[in-house]
């Protein structure tokens, strides 16, 4: 078997350059960091206290001049370039700052590297960070968030490691590389070179701020959150909708709680308990439920005032609530078919008629007209509540 000469030169340039080559010292080294390239093929939510982490991968290409790597490829048979494995050379030490998974303190993956004649190496490392991002649920499940992850040199200050921007752009770019079955789209993403100097030291230190603005997309929430949103606003509002001493009222009603607890207790296992804000739509429910639980009982307390097995009881309500409900606020609450039979009741009118019901000598009508006053009140707070999170949640989209 006959061996290429060329492998000859390619093993003689090696050991040549990595004779007394120590790979522990920086200097001279003369660090450009290009450009960032950000691919986002994932998340992944963990609970860390009040923090949600995001994981992102990054591919970050870096262009390292030595003057100690650099050869006459003349000498070497026009061989001008020469592939490494990463840990036979210097490397820039580079953190992120705000990582999350501190168990990973070495983000890059070992891959070989480049050296070019004139002393130039690069090295395109393939990376994964996990940064630490508080994450707002305030408008989830279309919620936009803001992540920043701060990468620079944990021991080498600026003078040793001087990391600078692709001609001095702010953007990362990230529409080839988004992952379009992602349940996240990246809406803007920028990064900086800050400089900072501290009053003991008069080298500086250099950290790169990247800020990236994501959006979730999954199309499932549509069918498992806003979808029976929707379908327990109609069965509610059908519930108001009925007479109140209606007695399909009532069963409509413990429909329209048992399906809101059952909304609650999936987006408990959803939504990670350890949240900053609470969503808008989980407000929503948490509303929902208590104006269904109040019609829930005026309805049973009308249809236990109706049967003549329970009759009412012979105390009129307070006078000032009466007094209250038959002035404006009765007319307000479109009660005037109730307070135009306020004073029917065998007990509660000066006429002395009696009320042609299996109740004589009661004051059915005058609770009544409390219980059409209670329920309109929910109403108008359901109403009021379904307006205002399809407002916070079209305002989003």
């Amino acid at each position: 078997m006959v061996e290429n000469p060329a492998w000859r030169k390619e093993d003689k340039l090696r050991e040549d350059l990595l004779k007394g080559y120590n790979k522990h010292s920086s200097s001279p080294h003369r660090q450009r960091h290009d450009h960032c390239l950000l691919q986002i093929p994932g998340y992944e939510h963990m609970d860390r206290g009040r923090q949600t982490n995001i994981k992102h991968e990054l591919i970050r290409p870096n262009d390292v001049e030595s003057p100690k790597l650099t050869w006459d490829y003349k000498d070497y048979g026009m061989l001008s370039k020469l592939h490494l494995q990463d840990h036979m050379v210097w490397q820039p030490e580079l953190q992120l700052y705000n990582n999350a998974d501190h168990t990973m303190i070495d983000h890059f993956q070992n891959v070989k590297l480049q050296v070019n004649s004139n002393g130039t190496v690069l090295w395109i490392p393939p990376a994964v960070f996990r940064a630490e991002c508080p994450l707002d649920y305030t408008h989830w499940p279309y919620d936009t968030q803001i992540c920043s992850l701060y990468l620079g040199s944990w021991t080498y200050n600026g003078w040793q490691v001087n990391m600078q921007l692709l001609n001095n752009s702010s953007l990362i770019l990230t529409a080839r590389y988004a992952d379009k079955r992602n349940s996240w789209r990246v809406m803007s993403s920028s990064v900086r070179r800050e400089v900072t100097t501290y009053p003991c030291c008069p080298e500086p230190y250099i950290t790169l701020h990247m800020v990236i603005t994501l959006a979730r997309t999954s199309p499932s929430f549509v069918c498992t959150v806003v979808l029976p949103a929707c379908v327990i606003s109609v069965l509610t509002l059908v519930q108001f909708v009925l007479p109140l001493r209606e007695p399909r009222r009532l069963t409509l009603g413990c429909m329209s709680l048992l399906l809101t607890l059952l909304l609650l207790l999936y987006l408990a296992t959803i939504i990670p308990p350890t949240a900053t804000s609470l969503p808008i739509i989980v407000k929503f429910y948490g509303q929902t439920l208590v104006v269904v639980v109040v019609s829930v009982c005026v309805s049973a307390s009308l249809l236990r005032l109706t049967d003549s097995r329970h009759p009412a009881s012979t105390a009129p309500p307070p006078t000032l609530l009466k007094t209250i409900l038959t002035g404006p606020l009765g007319t307000i609450l479109f009660l005037q078919r109730y307070t135009d039979k306020v004073g029917l009741s065998g007990g509660g009118g000066e006429d002395g008629e009696v009320l042609e019901e299996a109740l004589p000598a009661s004051y059915l009508h005058e609770w009544i007209l409390v219980a059409a006053a209670v329920d309109r009140l929910a109403a108008l707070t359901f109403v009021a509540t379904f307006v205002i999170t399809l407002i916070a949640y079209v305002s989003r989209v």
